[in-house]
């Protein structure tokens, strides 16, 4: 198990050169050798997203107040700890919603391994491969460990672990 600190993730620009994204964890290599990845995003103005054809993409608003994605011409509001899923060859254009944002995303090539992933709030019991802390962080228990997160912050396992939320939110990966 790692816990992994947003902090220490370096930035990488998005495929269009439009924003930076935070790798969190992959199946395989990167930038193209992965099945799924988990990766954290900034959204600090309005943008047009990179387009991946062939992938199955989930979005969650990790901080901030969201964003109307306007996914092939339909507008779908992202609050936070909302999840929002779409094909990855849509035409997709965020638009902030009252200022900038930093959204939790997992990506799944089609025929790799599916990914579950949802939001968990305290209180909850869950079975994952990574966990990514909300705003306003989270605490989450294994084996009697407990593990304080911070905005963004992950828990990477190498195989299905269960945990017990504490405190505040996180997304989950199983």
């Amino acid at each position: 198990m790692i816990i992994q600190r947003a902090s220490d993730r370096p930035g990488v620009p998005w495929r269009n050169g439009l924003g930076v994204q935070y790798e969190i964890t992959a199946d395989g290599p990167l930038p193209d050798g992965w099945g799924w990845r988990l990766s954290t995003a900034d959204i600090t103005t309005n943008v047009a997203f990179s387009s991946f054809p062939g992938v199955d993409r989930f979005f969650c608003v990790g901080t901030g107040n969201g964003v109307v994605l306007t996914i092939d011409g339909v507008d779908h509001r992202c609050e936070p700890r909302s999840v929002t899923h779409f094909r990855g060859d849509a035409e997709i254009f965020a638009t902030l919603i009252d200022g900038p944002m930093r959204a939790v995303n997992l990506m799944v090539r089609d025929g790799a391994s599916h990914r579950g992933y949802h939001v968990a709030v305290a209180g909850a019991t869950v079975t994952a491969v990574s966990v990514v802390a909300l705003e306003g962080g989270a605490v989450v228990r294994h084996a009697g460990d407990v593990h304080d997160l911070g905005d963004l912050d992950a828990v990477i396992c190498q195989r299905a672990t269960t945990f017990d939320v504490v405190a505040g939110a996180v997304v989950v990966v199983s």
